[in-house]
């Protein structure tokens, strides 16, 4: 059971695919809409990897999501900023949904990018799964490539919202891109980093316990950056601002495992047995990040 969104607004979420993209490594990306939403009354259901596996049809494996199956949008507010999201190396698009619903409920849409290459294994709207063959788990020697396919799927996710911001009966105008932002969990953060310093059209990044994976060997743009980790992190981003970063926020959190970033907080061990515990956490991070997004703003 994960807990209900922090902010005022209902979540809803509904999922949209990419038409093919990629030519050395042809896919579609699933996208997942976490949004401010009117009140709802059927619950979406939470996909994970080994779920998907076994019954990828089925709409119920026990973890509630609290979050609406694509209810209307709110039509509370005329326009929403947009937040996409990454995750986590072998995760999965739905790992972070009490973070992403605790945006979508403060007035964003998120968009959970689900990354065919790189993840365990990633849904579509037609029903047809992509589990990838290979699924980079030797990361040091292909984390460059993973990065680049990573960077190619976040393009898509962009370009579509663009799309749908500009043309559909229900999104047209909604969609507010000119101060989009990234956040990724794990090696999902050191992509969102790599993102935001590489596209002038992202304006900030968060990253969430994700390592220096790959170099920054190019032009650096000045962005904000947030940065939540354990103490062995550290080190790697403080040196970000000889690079030319100078905008960098570090948080330090201590006794923290490191799939406890995501919602593995309340689905681990720890979270299981301690709900308090594993509720301050999740909603101590929740509220730095938004208070980050508030920043940016200004």
């Amino acid at each position: 059971m994960l807990r209900k969104p922090l902010g005022e607004f209902p979540v809803g979420v509904c999922q949209f695919d990419t038409a093919e993209i990629g030519e050395s490594c042809p896919r579609k990306v699933p996208l997942l809409f976490y949004y401010p939403s009117a009140p709802w009354t059927d619950e979406y259901p939470y996909k994970d990897p080994e779920y998907l596996k076994l019954a990828p049809e089925s709409p119920d494996n026990g973890v509630h999501t609290f979050c609406g199956d694509k209810p209307a949008l709110s039509d509370a507010k005329k326009t929403f900023p947009v937040v996409l999201f990454s995750h986590g190396l072998c995760g999965y698009s739905m790992e972070n949904t009490t973070l992403c619903a605790d945006l979508a409920s403060h007035g964003y849409v998120v968009i959970s990018i689900g990354h065919p290459f790189g993840s365990k294994i990633v849904s579509y709207t037609d029903g047809t799964v992509f589990s990838d063959p290979e699924p980079f788990r030797t990361l040091r020697r292909k984390a460059d490539k993973l990065e680049a396919l990573w960077y190619e799927d976040t393009l898509a996710a962009f370009q579509m919202a663009e799309a749908l911001g500009r043309d559909d009966d229900v999104w047209g105008g909604r969609l507010d891109l000119s101060s989009a932002g990234i956040v990724g969990d794990s090696f999902g953060g050191c992509c969102a980093i790599a993102a935001a310093l590489k596209n002038d059209e992202i304006r900030y990044a968060v990253n969430l316990d994700g390592g220096l994976f790959v170099p920054f060997d190019y032009v650096y743009l000045q962005k904000p950056i947030l940065f939540l980790c354990r103490s062995w992190n550290i080190k790697a981003y403080s040196g970000l601002s000889s690079h030319g970063c100078t905008q960098v926020e570090i948080v330090k959190y201590r006794g923290m495992k490191h799939y406890e970033f995501s919602d593995g907080v309340y689905l681990g061990p720890k979270g299981k047995k301690n709900r308090s515990w594993a509720d301050q956490n999740s909603r101590e991070r929740s509220e730095r990040i938004l208070q980050f997004l508030q920043k940016t703003k200004k």
